[in-house]
């Protein structure tokens, strides 16, 4: 593979991983979720491509159905620091700045804009740790009125067919 250096810290990133989360805010009932998140290094190039999907799971009714997407991009920014860019199909962007320590990556949205028909989101960050092969994350929100609070837990495990550093 053909990694630009300066993605070497967070070469632990690159695969395809999967697995299960769920999801509390005040405004909606308790969920679970099956996801799928594909992070890949363009040849020679700086950053890191992410894509995410998630489909409802356990008792529910709609169990199997999609539920979110989002795709952006993990970009180094100097020492110890990452930046991330989202967007979502929901009419969300995001732009997070945050810092690397080991393999544990800390992200804090500085910029999040909407569309107009989009629901009104004041604060999102995402706090990502991996050990091995299995990835843990956090995602807080404050949206819609209601205060930053963690809205998603997941825990994902790398598939073992995709390569990795």
């Amino acid at each position: 593979m053909d990694l630009h250096p300066d993605l070497e810290p967070l070469s632990y990133l690159l695969g395809e991983w999967e697995g299960f989360g769920s999801g509390s805010y005040p405004t909606i009932d308790d969920f679970s979720y099956r996801e799928l998140v594909t992070i890949k290094a363009p040849p020679g190039k700086a950053f890191l491509s992410y894509g995410q999907q998630t489909w409802r799971a356990g008792d529910h009714a709609d169990s199997g159905q999609p539920l979110h997407t989002e795709t952006g991009y993990f970009r180094p920014g100097g020492s110890g620091k990452v930046e991330l860019a989202v967007a979502q199909p929901t009419g969300v962007a995001e732009i997070h700045h945050g810092t690397v320590t080991g393999t544990t990556i800390a992200l804090i949205a500085t910029a999040v804009a909407t569309t107009a028909t989009a629901k009104a989101v004041d604060s999102v960050e995402r706090n990502i740790t991996v050990s091995g092969d299995e990835m843990v994350y956090e995602l807080f929100l404050g949206a819609v009125g209601e205060p930053h609070q963690v809205h998603l837990k997941a825990t994902l495990t790398r598939h073992q067919t995709q390569p990795h550093t």
